[in-house]
């Protein structure tokens, strides 16, 4: 009897950890991958690595979708909108992203909370 009770106790652990809270939509797995090809944590700080003067984390609920998009897209007119534009500036690190990789970027930088 005790050894049964160990086997279904260890069984529902095991179950419990197996099956994540909640999983990352397509787009924000393709928004992480885009994230680390470009190197972006060498500037910015996302999911406890990077640079934390340049944190994305709770950027979403500061930030329309259109404004983030507009980073990835057009950082020089951006930054002129600062006080204090970023040193090194963003646009002198920036390439071109694709249409796809702009829209997995900003979801995966809305899911940083």
């Amino acid at each position: 009897m005790k050894r049964l009770l160990l086997v279904v106790a260890s069984l529902g652990l095991t179950a419990s950890v197996a099956v994540p809270a909640a999983q990352d939509s397509p787009e924000v797995v393709a928004g992480r991958a885009v994230f680390a090809q470009k190197k972006c944590v060498m500037c910015h700080l996302a999911e406890g690595k990077g640079n934390k003067k340049y944190t994305l984390h709770g950027l979403a609920a500061k930030m329309s979708d259109a404004d983030i998009r507009k980073w990835l897209t057009a950082p020089a007119d951006m930054e002129k909108k600062l006080k204090a534009p970023p040193k090194p500036s963003m646009s002198s690190k920036m390439t071109a992203l694709k249409a796809a990789e702009v829209d997995a970027l900003v979801a995966y930088i809305k899911s940083l909370k």
